[in-house]
């Protein structure tokens, strides 16, 4: 069974993708560096492992954006929308990666979709989330 390795515990693809509930994960990366992790996780196209995630005809989406306060520019992002599909192997991907910033994006996209620290999957409201 595919899994990912957190550094704090093993979270199995269908449990991941139990806790999306069918609907696509997304989020605004505002974090240079977690912007570049993700980068460097999506460009590796199929891997090793025979997966990919960047498959747009599964929904997934990966867009260059910024926030703005009037015309001011204050920060650039990058939009994501991963389907329940391919967010694993995004996990997986950002957890192999060896840097800091993959790590702490896979951990937060994990709390938020209701695991703990120790990868168990305990629901949002158990962490305190809506």
């Amino acid at each position: 069974m595919p899994s990912i390795e957190t550094g704090s515990g093993t979270v199995t693809y269908n449990v991941v993708r139990m806790a999306m509930n069918g609907e696509p994960f997304t989020m605004s990366v505002t974090e240079p560096d977690e912007i570049q992790a993700v980068i460097d996780a999506v460009n590796q196209g199929i891997d090793s492992h025979l997966e990919a995630c960047f498959c747009p005809g599964r929904g997934d989406q990966y867009e260059g954006g910024e926030r703005k306060a009037g015309k001011l520019v204050l920060c650039h992002t990058l939009e994501c929308s991963v389907s329940p599909k391919s967010l694993p192997v995004l996990l997986r991907r950002l957890c192999e990666l060896e840097n800091s910033a993959g790590m702490r994006l896979a951990s937060d996209i994990l709390t938020v979709l209701g695991f703990n620290d120790y990868g168990e999957f305990v629901g949002r409201k158990a962490l305190g989330l809506p």
